[in-house]
């Protein structure tokens, strides 16, 4: 089961009874756009406790089209690699190690 957006804003909503639901969701999304601000500027983001985002370039390939086989040039682009911080790595694997 995957969590989106609507799911994140009730939940803030639910723990925030006093703020208008306009204003959380303003806020998320001035969290999510300054995450994509920073790194279309080349710069690292992180949030500690959370993890880090960087730009990682993936070179250029040659790939081949999958409906025809014809050989193509894929261009050089970015790509975001996230890593998680070592607190986010216990959370998700408290239970697991609780269990042994």
């Amino acid at each position: 089961m995957s969590v989106v957006k609507s799911q994140i804003l009730e939940q803030l909503k639910k723990n925030y009874p006093k703020f208008p639901k306009k204003n959380l969701e303003k806020a998320l999304d001035l969290v999510f756009d300054e995450i994509i601000n920073g790194l279309s500027k080349g710069n690292n983001v992180e949030i500690r406790g959370f993890g880090s985002f960087k730009i990682k370039k993936s070179k250029s390939r040659e790939g081949r089209n999958p409906k025809n086989g014809i050989k193509i040039n894929i261009p050089e682009k970015n790509k975001v690699q996230w890593k998680m911080s070592k607190d986010f790595l216990k959370k998700i694997n408290l239970d697991f190690n609780n269990e042994k």
